[in-house]
């Protein structure tokens, strides 16, 4: 059946703006266990770039450790009220620590400079980016 005079279809892309816009509503009501964060620097470049958005959340890590390859935000074992974004390229069970790097290298400073973190410096799990619109989706 053709549109109505005057209606037009709805995009593709209203209909992700309108998907977005949903799943961050949902993600409001769960800011306990939700957020959304900017990318500020490039040491995970090409992966995330400066001034991209994520939605991160803390939930998983409450069950399980971090794995290897996952990406994650970290207190910054230098400056406790600053986070760091870095993946996850060690577990090492026994101490209770990780190793974190960027990855970017020669824009990182991540494990090779500060050594391993206590796994319980992790705070939040990177699930997905969605801005810029044409990078939408899981990292």
């Amino acid at each position: 059946m053709p549109p109505e005079r005057g209606r037009r279809p709805l995009s593709s892309s209203v209909l992700r703006g309108i998907a977005l816009g949903a799943g961050l509503a949902a993600a409001a009501g769960a800011r306990k266990w939700l957020d959304i964060v900017e990318v500020q620097g490039g040491s995970m470049a090409p992966t995330l770039l400066p001034g991209e958005w994520l939605v991160v959340e803390r939930r998983t890590f409450t069950r399980r450790a971090p794995r290897i390859g996952e990406i994650v935000l970290a207190t910054d074992p230098r400056e406790s009220d600053r986070e760091l974004i870095k993946r996850v390229t060690a577990v090492h069970a026994q101490a209770g620590t990780l190793e974190l790097r960027g990855d970017a290298p020669e824009a990182s400073t991540d494990s090779r400079a500060f050594g391993s973190v206590p796994i319980t410096s992790i705070r939040w799990r990177v699930i997905a980016r969605y801005w810029p619109a044409n990078r939408i989706g899981g990292v």
